[in-house]
C-alpha cells in the first residue's frame, strides 16, 4: 500500500496523463481499430471493449489466429490517498511501483483476462478475435467507494500465431470516477498514449514476479499449481 504523499503523486501523474491525452500527446501502435460501449450504473460501469485486428494499419503483415485481450488496472481511493485493488487479492503483492496490475478474477491462474485454468476462453468475459475478426472484453467494475477512480488499459495480444505469436497489437485506455454520492461518471475513453505501454510491461513485470508464489489456483474448470507466467510481450 502506498503512503499518502506517494499516492498523492501517483494520482497527480494519472491526472495529468489523462489531461494531455484530451490536449494531444503521441499515441501507443494501434494495428488495428477499436470500438467501446459503456455507461455508468450507479457506482459500477458496464462495459464492452472490441478490438479488430488489421496489420497494414501499422504497417506489418502478420497471421493471428487468436488475440485474447490482457487488462491493467489503476484504482485509487482520493478520501485515504491509496490504491486499492480487486476482490480478495493480497494487496499490491502484483502490482508495479505506480500501482497499476493485471486485472484478473481471484484463483484464475492466466493473465489473459477470459482463459479459464483449463485452456478454455470464457464468452461471458469476452472471446479472442483473429484477423479482421473483433476481440472482445467485457467487465462491470464496482463496489468502490466514493471518490475513487478507476483506470484501465486494454492490450490485445497475439496468442496463437505463425509468425507473430505473443506481440503486442494496440492499447486502449478506459475510465470512471465515483463522485461524492458513489455514483460513477463516465472519465476518458480513448486509444492509449506513450507511457503507459512501459506501464503495461512493467505491470507484466509485476504479475511474471508474482505468479510462481501465488499458491493454487482453482477457477472451477481446473487447479493449476500457481498463476502462470507471461512470455516476453512486445509492440508488433
Amino acid at each position: 500500500m502506498k503512503t499518502r504523499s506517494a499516492g498523492l503523486r501517483t494520482l497527480a501523474s494519472a491526472v495529468g496523463l489523462a489531461f494531455f491525452l484530451v490536449t494531444g500527446c503521441t499515441p501507443t501502435q494501434e494495428c488495428g481499430t477499436w470500438s467501446f460501449t459503456g455507461t455508468p450504473s450507479g457506482n459500477s460501469f458496464p462495459m464492452s471493449d472490441n478490438f479488430t485486428f488489421n496489420p497494414a494499419n501499422c504497417g506489418k503483415n502478420c497471421d493471428c489466429s487468436s488475440d485474447p485481450i490482457i487488462q491493467m488496472v489503476w484504482v485509487y481511493d482520493a478520501t485515504n490517498h491509496m490504491n486499492l485493488y480487486a476482490g480478495n487479492q493480497p494487496q499490491g503483492t502484483r502490482s508495479d511501483a505506480n500501482g497499476w496490475a493485471i486485472d484478473q478474477i481471484n484463483s484464475w491462474a492466466y493473465a489473459y483476462y477470459s482463459l479459464h485454468n483449463d485452456g478454455t476462453f470464457d464468452g461471458g468475459y469476452g472471446l479472442p478475435g483473429a484477423n479482421g475478426t473483433a476481440s472482445t472484453l467485457n467487465d462491470a467494475p464496482g463496489g468502490w467507494g466514493a471518490n475513487t477512480y478507476f483506470y484501465a488499459v486494454d492490450a490485445p495480444v497475439c496468442y496463437a500465431s505463425k509468425g507473430c505469436k505473443d506481440k503486442i497489437l494496440g492499447y486502449y485506455f478506459w475510465s470512471y470516477t465515483l463522485d461524492n454520492n458513489d455514483t460513477g461518471q463516465k472519465f476518458i475513453t480513448s486509444p492509449a498514449w506513450k507511457d503507459l505501454d512501459t506501464e503495461f510491461q512493467n505491470a507484466v513485470a509485476a504479475w511474471n514476479a508474482w505468479a510462481p508464489t501465488s499458491g493454487s489456483e482453482n477457477d472451477g474448470t481446473g487447479t493449476l499449481p500457481h498463476a502462470v507466467a507471461l512470455p516476453a510481450l512486445s509492440d508488433l
